[in-house]
């Protein structure tokens, strides 16, 4: 009886102390050496559409705090800086360094990518050096930037999030994951006079 009392007691501190196992914390970004005492914590979950992330994303770092998206699995906390403006700049990144990622896919120099090819990819980018055409200028200028319509949902944002963040730490690199959210826009060309200006769609 008492040696069947000791097994039980022994299952259950075995229990207890799985239970109270600390998760993994990573962190990704431009993690800044006081973010702690002024990062905001923003969970995908809490908007329901796009513009709504983007306003607030856009709140934070104007009043001088930094965002710091939270990705919570059972065993592991993701925390990730993305680069935010208080202003989005006026700035063209090159398809052979950036990643778009859209509400169905992740698009690089045109064409899609699968996510099991995304940390091969990845690696490629961060190793180029500006050797191969199609692949980034060089590690500094890999970036990561969401794009989705502002009166769209935040479907798929945590999926990609966590297929990015896993194929980041899959290769190991030792260059800053660059991760960025901006509203998409349709740029299409128009003729004035002969000249060439653009305009967006709606």
């Amino acid at each position: 009886m008492k040696l069947n009392f000791a097994k039980f007691l022994i299952i259950i501190l075995l229990l207890a102390s799985c239970g109270n196992k600390k998760k993994e914390i990573k962190e990704y970004g431009f993690k800044q050496i006081d973010a702690d005492s002024i990062s905001v914590s923003i969970r995908i979950s809490e908007f329901d559409n796009y513009e709504n992330l983007l306003d607030r994303l856009k709140e934070i770092v104007c009043f001088d705090s930094i965002p710091k998206i939270v990705l919570e699995t059972e065993n592991k906390i993701r925390n990730i800086y993305p680069i935010e403006y208080c202003e989005i700049p006026m700035f063209h990144p090159r398809f052979r360094n950036t990643f778009f990622i859209q509400m169905d896919s992740i698009i690089k120099n045109e064409r899609k990518v699968e996510i099991s090819e995304l940390s091969t990819l990845m690696k490629q980018n961060f190793e180029n050096m500006g050797v191969k055409e199609g692949f980034a200028d060089s590690p500094e200028k890999v970036l990561f930037i969401f794009e989705y319509y502002e009166d769209k949902g935040v479907d798929g944002i945590e999926k990609y999030l966590k297929a990015i963040t896993e194929s980041y730490d899959y290769i190991k690199s030792e260059n800053e994951l660059k991760i960025a959210f901006w509203p998409k826009i349709d740029v299409i060309p128009d003729y004035e006079n002969g000249e060439l200006r653009y305009k967006t769609t709606e």
